[in-house]
């Protein structure tokens, strides 16, 4: 009895074991959510029915409002067939697609591989994300990546822009859209076409990795890389990219600029070119306003006025440059300025010269028209000697000075001697009242500003000042703070001195208070002729110093030549008013108006300390050598 018991027993824990070790060993189930992903599920349709197309193959027929679902994806289309061994799918008519509720896909037609989660949309395919649509006719979907391709041509719309490409590739997860292939787009306010562009559908940010070629307004953008945010409409560029219009282009490495403002910031080696008023920039930096056309250009700024031979080239540490209609608006004599205190005010032209060189410049005019430069062959005038000078007997011949071309006679303005107007006067009453110009020229013309350690460079004309302030109204460049000019051999010091030009080259010169024209003797260093005066006025000729006008106590030192062109004496003189004219950079007639009183020295006994006037300076070392070393 004890012993069947015994083993009853032994049986039961050996069959306990077993099963114990069967559940051990034996491989799980797959999970009901593992089965819900892979196999296709049939939610609804109006019409279900099988056919079998051989003894392998049998395939579920559904018509009419039908509903599957493959997981978070759910399929919608007026009939579908679906083969459950191979997990494939077709589907006809007002085909949609619903993924995690975030992109909705459309087509009429639908190939599906439900293992591989791979989808084939043909005829009528429409992607939308939420944010923007894309258009094409057959696209090729990754549900696992989500992932969709076309090749054949497609376009998304996004708000108001459109952009297209022969190939593309839509990242659904990161609202990312890699265009390839004749890439255009088009927006009420920019336009792009390139052969490749990244734009994400989100941030409508379009990112540039090709040659691409942007328009916005009137600017076309040339560049290799960067980015535009066609929400914000602001943009960045690299890799020497090139922004131009019909007036201007600039070419930069690295651009940025607000659309909607029209600023922008242009770095490395900036090349800035105004068409319209043949102007060039080159500079490290620039900050601009594209819509306005004005600059401020930082780090080593040189901009050139071009012209076919004789360009002018300046240099500052800071240089700002805008249109004259945005400074100032011309009315009847009279300019609209903003003044930082009192607003806007009117300004009459002449006043924009000086608060006291308006009257002063009015003067000059009415004398200077009534003197024309004379023929050079014209003697030599000199003033009347009024003290003798000591002369060594062993140095002239019989105790005589030595002769001057002609005897030295006074030149007086209320005398019959005033020098006649002939053709070659110069009229200056331009300069001074602004002259009418149509609306297209006003709408060009640019004025130019530049502060601390200014040079000029000009084959004619070269000079350096602390700042200085150019009007293409007048083409009269004003330099300010201890400003020097050098035109060949003379130089010209004063506290303010405007340079007018014509056709970019030197026509005349104002030098306000403390004018100084100093012009060396090339046969010796240490002659220097020189006229000094509280305004000086020159006038150029085919770029030459041709006549100088001094005012207020005026005085002169200059070198008198014999026959043959030896210096044989120098004149000192002082007057309220002296008048010099020039022959290949030589003085050749020299006129005294009013308390005349001067000296004439032989050329072997000049006194040292008559030899400069006060406060003379000779400032060689400071002019611009060559239009090269501005750019150092």
């Amino acid at each position: 009895m004890f012993v069947r018991v015994g083993f009853i027993l032994s049986v039961f824990l050996l069959l306990l074991n077993v099963v114990s070790a069967q559940k051990k060993t034996a491989p799980p189930r797959p999970s009901q959510t593992s089965d819900t992903v892979r196999v296709v599920q049939i939610k609804k349709t109006n019409t279900f029915y099988y056919k079998t197309i051989d003894s392998v193959t049998q395939l579920q027929i559904l018509s009419g409002n039908v509903e599957v679902w493959q997981g978070g994806t759910k399929f919608f289309a007026d009939s579908v067939v679906y083969n459950e061994k191979t997990n494939y799918m077709q589907a006809y008519g007002n085909v949609h697609i619903n993924e995690s509720d975030s992109v909705n896909i459309y087509s009429q037609y639908l190939q599906y591989d439900g293992t591989k989660k791979l989808a084939t949309f043909r005829d009528k395919v429409k992607l939308s994300d939420g944010n923007s649509t894309l258009y094409t006719d057959e696209m090729d979907y990754d549900m696992n990546g989500k992932v969709g391709s076309y090749k054949d041509g497609g376009r998304i719309e996004s708000k108001q822009t459109t952009l297209y490409s022969k190939q593309g590739f839509y990242y659904a997860d990161i609202k990312d859209v890699y265009f390839i292939g004749n890439v255009k787009m088009s927006d009420p306010e920019v336009a792009l076409a390139s052969d490749s562009l990244l734009y994400n559908t989100s941030s409508q940010v379009a990112t540039f990795i090709a040659p691409t070629t942007i328009k916005s307004g009137n600017s076309i953008i040339n560049t290799r890389e960067g980015y535009y945010d066609l929400k914000f409409k602001k943009a960045k560029f690299g890799a020497r990219s090139r922004m131009q219009d019909s007036t201007s282009t600039m070419i930069a490495d690295d651009f940025a600029f607000d659309d909607k403002t029209g600023y922008g910031e242009a770095k490395g080696n900036v090349q800035y070119k105004d068409t319209a008023q043949g102007a060039l920039l080159f500079s490290n930096r620039v900050f601009f306003n594209k819509t306005n056309k004005n600059f401020l250009a930082t780090e080593k700024p040189v901009m050139v006025v071009v012209q076919n031979k004789d360009s002018i080239y300046i240099a500052a540490d800071t240089i700002y440059s805008g249109l004259m209609k945005d400074l100032a608006q011309f009315k009847d004599g009279y300019i609209r300025a903003f003044d930082t205190v009192k607003g806007t005010k009117l300004l009459k032209v002449d006043s924009l010269i000086s608060k006291d060189s308006s009257q002063q410049l009015q003067q000059d005019i009415a004398v200077t028209d009534s003197i024309a430069p004379v023929s050079v062959k014209d003697s030599v005038v000199a003033p009347v000697v009024t003290a003798k000078p000591i002369l060594k007997k062993d140095s002239i011949v019989d105790n005589k000075p030595p002769p001057l071309k002609t005897k030295p006679t006074l030149v007086r303005s209320d005398s019959s001697n005033l020098l006649p107007k002939d053709s070659n006067a110069v009229a200056i009453a331009d300069t001074v009242f602004q002259r009418k110009r149509s609306k297209a020229e006003t709408d060009t013309l640019r004025f130019i500003t530049a502060f601390r350690h200014v040079r000029i460079y000009n084959d004619s004309l070269q000079a350096v000042a602390d700042s200085l302030f150019y009007s293409g109204v007048d083409s009269v460049f004003q330099l300010f703070h201890d400003p020097i000019a050098w035109s060949k051999g003379s130089q010209i010091t004063g506290d303010t001195i405007y340079i007018f030009t014509e056709n970019k080259k030197p026509k005349r010169m104002y030098v306000f208070e403390n004018g100084m024209l100093v012009q060396s003797v090339k046969e010796n260093a240490e002659f220097f002729n020189q006229i000094k005066g509280r305004t000086i006025n020159g006038f150029f000729v085919d770029g030459e110093l041709n006549y100088v006008n001094a005012k207020g106590t005026a005085e002169s030192i200059y070198y008198a030549q014999d026959d043959d062109s030896a210096y044989i004496g120098m004149n000192r003189t002082t007057a309220d008013m002296i008048d010099m004219f020039f022959k290949k950079r030589s003085p050749q007639k020299v006129k005294y108006t009013s308390s005349v009183k001067g000296t004439t020295y032989p050329i072997r006994q000049l006194p040292a300390e008559q030899k400069k006037l006060q406060n003379f300076k000779w400032l060689e070392s400071k002019r611009p050598k060559n239009k090269l070393e501005l750019f150092l």
